[in-house]
């Protein structure tokens, strides 16, 4: 009730700043013809227009925007348009869970999945989502498309699309220089440096570092600069633009990045506690629950020990220190290159690109349970029965053995150093694209778009685990059933009641991919290319074929057997497309209507486990689908005034779904990812400029999602699989409420001088990360947190003499704590969160000549 009330609120306090402030402003502008809003262009369609003749729902942010806010790179994007949501990762500084309209990325980062968001750097499509997070200099703008974008992006994408598009080398020779400043020993110089025309050709050079210290101090590292948080950046990039002949140009950019960084802090927030959690019936059926190990009575015993000061409990509020054990940096490179050559005829253009991206990573050794390293008892059947009393020992050991039973008695049980949970990762991929398009240029009522595309990708992952199983000996060992009467003695008299397995596991596999895709798309205008009234087809046909080859999944590599059952291969192939009728009312006004459909392509579940004995080998899962229907208003008002609206429903068949598979015995679980998920996403969005006069505009947005799941496989106590939407809260990284505010002033001091200022404000409602009640003990305690951030930015322009300027800007300036990211873990007894940067602040140099 508290988030329908804010949502309200946004849009009734929104339109009553604009009644009270901007009715003058609009008579006088009327009255003069001012046109004072900014022409926003972007390319969505492969061809330049205006933002606000462009059929479908989409925001772009303009380079002054994103350098003022200090917006770099993907996670920076959360709430910057209306149900769009951005986390970032838990291992490294790369990665990132994107959600758009209410379907996010995966946060499963194995390569056997595609992303059903598309992420794009110069309309280059990144294929994982673990590399497509880094931060990009010399910004032109950002476009956000929402929505699935079936015909004209490089990969298809059911969610939407967010595409980075960097600046060219200008034509005038210059150099801008900028240092900054900030909190947590932050600071950062860039250098962008264009050429000029050097005869045809012109070529800009950039340089990027950033670094800074950890958010959180882990009192078990003396250094700052490997506390959660830190990062240290470096990047590199030259673009060069040949106009070769009036109509013939080459243009190729190359961009070069490594990034240090410590993910930030996993905190213990939620422990098994020893309670059992029943079988749930639902709908005449009975589903088992996952039961989670006893944390809390495991820690609570004495002969656990973690280091002086460090605490051994779960806390889930906000702790700026904390003991962490073997908590390392990760390591990414990610380089890339694009060659783009574009003709420019009188009726066409024909335009190539060619494109290859590098990504590799190294994560160092990383407890992600949020204590510090425990020595703890450790379980081996060898001293099942040290520390016990001679007397009881003398019952359970053979006659010739009974001498024994003192000297077991005055026996420890066996201690070890441990991590619940540890893990590094060496994985890596690379990828060529190939996209050849003919874009219509004719002036006549019949605008097209023509394009082949081709795809390929490999990558590679060892992933390194170690798990400390947490075992209740009393109820797993010392029995009625092993042990008749002496059960309760022994269970009484037990030293350790809960001991440590360690667990070893590895995944290691190579992956590949290959797409190839044929699309086009028309736009017919009865009354001209200007005329009010237009009709869009758009249709694209995809080949799809992955491939895996897994080496292991466990303990130990594959035997040949369990080999042949990992290497596989499997082929996919889906029509999308849309269909778009536009009528543009009047100048200021244009109405749309929209059907499209998107298609995510199948792959692995790179974690299923395999079974030689009944022949189980690895499953490819099938594409998904996504139909769209959507209607929209963009409007314009007194050259002051920019609303956008925009009404969706969309219905996901097919849906990736999880099936837990119960083991017998109940309890504990195993996966398999199917399609068999749907899921009905109703939500409506909402974007406004307000531009009171020269001085002041506001600007925002707002988003709501209601998300209805109606088919979600579980498997019962039967093994018959089920469908269990009921048990499933939805929205999983998918806030069901998103908005911004932002108001921006310019205040003019002299011809060179000028002060500009913005104070923001984005929220985003809370949201679940692990929705399935029967395999995620602490759905509760790892869900998201609703924030409010406020941000504000001062910028004097103009400072002692031209091209020089002094920002000082703040980000959560109110020290908001809250939840980004977390991790159950189910039957291993504990939830994880992490929580988003606290409050940062400093100040940035920018030099232009």
């Amino acid at each position: 009730m508290k988030v329908r009330r804010f949502g309200t609120r946004v849009v009734l306090l929104s339109t009553a700043a604009l009644s009270t402030f901007a009715t003058p402003a609009f008579a006088q502008a009327a009255a003069e013809g001012e046109t004072n809003l900014d022409e926003i262009v972007v390319t969505a369609n492969k061809r330049e227009e205006n933002l606000q003749k462009a059929p479908l729902a989409i925001t772009a942010i303009p380079a002054a925007q994103l350098e003022l806010r200090g917006l770099a790179e993907a996670k920076d994007l959360s709430a910057i348009a209306p149900n769009v949501s951005v986390v970032g990762a838990t291992t490294n500084a790369t990665a990132a869970v994107v959600s758009i309209r209410g379907i996010p990325s995966a946060a499963d980062e194995t390569q056997g999945y595609d992303s059903p968001i598309g992420m794009y750097l110069d309309g280059v499509f990144l294929a994982r989502s673990s590399a497509a997070s880094f931060e990009v200099a010399d910004i032109e703008r950002v476009e956000v498309l929402r929505g699935p974008q079936g015909t004209l992006f490089g990969r298809n994408t059911t969610g939407g699309a967010i595409n980075f598009i960097t600046k060219k080398p200008s034509h005038d020779a210059g150099m801008k220089l900028r240092a900054g400043i900030g909190n947590y020993n932050a600071w950062n110089v860039r250098a962008v440096a264009n050429t000029g025309d050097l005869g045809p050709v012109q070529i800009s050079l950039g340089y990027n570092h950033r670094e800074r210290h950890g958010t959180v101090d882990n009192l078990l590292q003396p250094s700052d600069n490997l506390d959660p948080g830190a990062q240290k950046l470096d990047s590199f990039r030259v673009a060069l633009n040949w106009d070769v002949t009036d109509t013939f140009s080459i243009y190729n950019v190359f961009d070069w990045t490594k990034i240090k960084g410590v993910p930030n802090a996993s905190q213990l927030a939620d422990i098994g506690n020893g309670v059992f959690r029943p079988n749930v019936v639902y709908e005449g059926n009975t589903f088992a629950q996952v039961q989670p190990a006893n944390i809390a009575g495991f820690l609570a015993q004495p002969s656990v020990t973690v280091p002086a000061g460090c605490p051994k409990a779960a806390n889930r509020a906000y702790q700026s220190s904390l003991c962490l054990g073997s908590y390392g940096p990760s390591t990414d490179k990610i380089w890339g290159d694009l060659l783009r050559m574009e003709l420019s005829l009188p009726t066409i253009t024909v335009r190539s690109s060619t494109s290859y991206r590098k990504w590799d990573n190294t994560i160092t050794s990383n407890t992600l349970d949020g204590l510090a390293q425990l020595n703890a008892p450790l379980f081996s059947t060898a001293s099942l029965f040290n520390g016990m009393p001679a007397g009881l020992i003398g019952f359970v050991l053979p006659p010739a053995q009974a001498a024994f039973a003192p000297f077991i008695a005055a026996t420890p049980v066996p201690s070890t150093s441990t991590a619940l949970f540890q893990a590094d990762n060496n994985r890596g991929q690379h990828q060529f694209s190939q996209e050849l398009e003919f874009v219509s240029q004719s002036e006549g009522p019949f605008q097209w778009v023509l394009g082949a595309y081709y795809f390929s990708e490999r990558g590679h992952e060892l992933n390194h685990q170690k798990i400390g199983f947490v075992l209740d000996t009393n109820t797993a060992v010392f029995t009625t059933g092993s042990f008749g009467a002496l059960a309760p003695l022994f269970q009484a008299a037990n030293p350790a009641r809960y001991r440590v397995v360690p667990t070893l596991s590895d995944l290691a596999y190579t992956a590949w991919g290959n797409s190839l895709a044929l699309y086009g798309q028309g736009t017919y205008r009865p009354g001209g290319k200007d005329g009010p009234l237009g009709v869009t087809l758009g249709l694209r046909y995809t080949w799809d074929s992955k491939g895996v080859d897994r080496t292991q999944n466990g303990a130990a590599p594959f035997s040949a057997a369990e080999y042949a059952l990992n290497k596989r291969k499997a082929t996919f192939s889906a029509p999308t497309g849309h269909l778009t009728v536009d009528y543009r009312a009047s100048d200021s006004v244009n109405l749309y209507a929209r059907v499209a459909k998107g298609y995510r392509s199948g792959g692995f579940n790179l974690r299923q486990a395999t079974s030689v004995a009944n022949n189980i080998g690895l499953i490819p899962f099938n594409d998904e689908t996504l139909w769209s229907y959507e209607v929209g208003a963009k409007t314009e008002f007194m050259n002051r005034v920019r609303l956008n609206l925009s009404l969706f429903h969309n219905v996901y068949t097919d849906q990736l779904a999880t099936i837990p598979i119960p083991i017998t015995g109940g309890g504990s679980f195993g996966t398999q990812t199917v399609n068999a998920g749907k899921t009905i996403y109703n939500g409506i969005e909402l974007e406004g400029m307000f531009k009171l006069n020269d001085m002041l505009s506001i600007d925002g947005n707002f988003g709501y999602i209601d998300i209805n799941i109606k088919d979600f496989p579980g498997a019962d106590i039967t093994g018959t699989t089920r469908n269990i939407a009921g048990l499933v809260r939805a929205g999983a990284y998918a806030p069901k409420y998103s908005a911004n505010i932002g108001a921006n002033l310019t205040i003019p001091v002299s011809d060179m001088t000028k002060v500009i200022g913005r104070v923001g404000y984005n929220y985003t409602s809370d949201f679940q990360m692990f929705g399935n009640t029967l395999t995620a003990p602490f759905s509760t305690a790892t869900k998201g947190d609703a924030r409010g951030l406020l941000d504000a930015q001062l910028k004097i322009q103009g400072l002692g003499m031209e091209g020089v300027s002094l920002t000082i800007w703040g980000k959560n300036l109110t020290d908001k704590h809250y939840v980004v990211r977390s991790v159950d873990f189910g039957q291993l007894g504990m939830g994880t969160v992490i929580y988003g940067d606290p409050r940062t602040f400093g100040a940035t140099l920018d030099v232009a000549f």
